[in-house]
């Protein structure tokens, strides 16, 4: 139950913009998962899911992976940008 949750939860935030931990329970809710937010607060730790900044300057929940990635392609930008030829 717990890997399938976890499972969900991944697909999730892959595909949603999760700004909290109340939203995702209800996410989680409507696809027949029933959880507490003291569930959804501890999978968040098992998972190692941090907030990182969207686009649109609200925060959402990302894996680790996926915010290292986002910040190389952002220091790259950066780095490019500031370098003169």
């Amino acid at each position: 139950m717990k890997s399938e949750r976890h499972a969900m939860i991944l697909e999730i935030i892959e595909r949603s913009d999760v700004e909290t931990q109340e939203d995702l329970a209800r996410l989680l809710k409507e696809r027949g998962i029933g959880v507490t937010q003291a569930t959804v607060s501890r999978d968040i730790k098992e998972l190692r899911l941090i907030k990182v900044l969207t686009d649109t300057g609200a925060y959402k929940y990302a894996t680790v992976d996926k915010a290292e990635a986002g910040l190389k392609d952002r220091l790259i930008r950066i780095f490019s940008d500031s370098v003169m030829a």
